[in-house]
């Protein structure tokens, strides 16, 4: 009976360690997992280099590049991009801890709320805050290691505009309800 309990015990421990870390989320990031600064919406998106032969692991952009996400460049972060952006009250991992509903949380501690999104982004739920502190980041100009193992990935879009109505818009809503108004009231007024 032991050895049938040791081999059993032997066999999930086999199949705990060839399983992935986690799957990747295939939804939009909510908004409380990026931030807006200079003009883009950046995510960080990944404890590892965004590719290449030292990577621990690249990012996956085939359902989050369809909503515009791309791996940051040199030029982007002319901007002033650093991790301290990230650090917003309302983020999705609360300081010290770990998000709820992914996983996601920062190695290295963070002293208040933070913004990682490498769970829509990799197989890893958590972003290394003091690699970001460094400045270890894949592309960023002053990376003196670049093409170095486990540098973070951030990635950007063009910043998301909240649409208001153009005035054409607001003229056809306004006659709609003018319209349906007249239906009613003359519906009522052949019930009588």
């Amino acid at each position: 009976m032991r050895h049938i309990l040791s081999a059993a015990a032997a066999a999930a421990f086999a199949l705990a360690i060839a399983s992935p870390a986690a799957a990747i989320i295939n939804a939009p990031v909510p908004t409380n997992a990026y931030v807006n600064f200079g003009g883009l919406d950046w995510a960080w998106a990944s404890p590892c280099d965004a590719s290449g032969p030292n990577s621990c692991g690249a990012i996956d952009l085939s359902y989050q590049g369809t909503l515009g996400w791309r791996v940051a460049v040199a030029a982007d972060f002319a901007s002033g991009m650093d991790y301290t952006k990230f650090i917003f009250a309302g983020a999705n991992v609360p300081a010290g801890g770990t998000e709820a509903g992914t996983g996601a949380t920062f190695f290295g501690g963070n002293s208040a709320d933070a913004a990682c999104a490498s769970a829509w982004f990799s197989a890893y739920t958590h972003c290394d805050y003091g690699d970001g502190a460094g400045g270890s980041v894949w592309n960023k100009p002053d990376n003196g290691s670049q093409g170095d193992c486990c540098h973070e990935t951030w990635v950007v879009r063009d910043a998301l505009a909240v649409g208001v109505p153009e005035p054409q818009s607001w003229t056809l809503l306004i006659a709609g309800f003018g319209l349906v108004g007249a239906a009613m009231r003359r519906r009522k007024t052949v019930a009588a």
